[in-house]
């Protein structure tokens, strides 16, 4: 029993600072030639996410979007994902969140009305390790939300947005 505990008193704080350094959170930002209201719109148009984001195939969600609502995700893998809004601010953000093995990732899109309209998107995960994470995003997840804004971007710019 001495020798469990002192491996486990050993161990433990390895594990620690093991998930302390790894990275835990993405952020990038975007200035758009567009309207804050078509940017709005976009952002919350679920049937379009397909559109501009890469590893989503269809997003299943009620109409109107709420706080604490339940969307579905099915991505490119074939895997379907439950989200949950947990946060909306109409016309200034929103965020989402999902459950992977052991833990949860969360994104928040938000927007700042300068002009030009900037669009910030941030992704953390709780609860889960850095190797969790790079299975389920990738081990550049970085440059993934990089190249995600960007389509997000032409996307807006194209004027698609327009006459939904």
């Amino acid at each position: 029993m001495k020798k469990i505990t002192l491996w486990l008193g050993l161990i433990l704080p390895l594990l620690v600072v093991a998930q302390a350094t790894s990275a835990k959170k993405f952020e990038n930002s975007i200035q758009l030639a567009e309207t804050k209201e078509n940017v709005w719109k976009a952002m919350t148009d679920y049937s379009t996410f397909k559109f501009w984001d890469d590893n989503v195939v269809d997003v299943r969600c009620p109409e109107t979007l709420t706080k604490n609502q339940i969307c579905q995700v099915i991505v490119s893998s074939g895997e379907m994902f439950e989200v949950q809004i947990v946060d909306m601010v109409e016309n200034e953000s929103y965020t989402l969140r999902y459950k992977v093995s052991s833990g949860n990732l969360f994104i928040k899109r938000s927007l700042k009305s300068d002009t030009p309209v900037e669009l910030t998107e941030e992704v953390w995960y709780k609860g889960i390790s850095k190797k969790t994470f790079e299975k389920y995003k990738g081990e550049d997840y970085a440059e993934t939300l990089k190249t995600r804004m960007l389509d997000f971007k032409a996307y807006v710019e194209q004027g698609t947005t327009e006459g939904r």
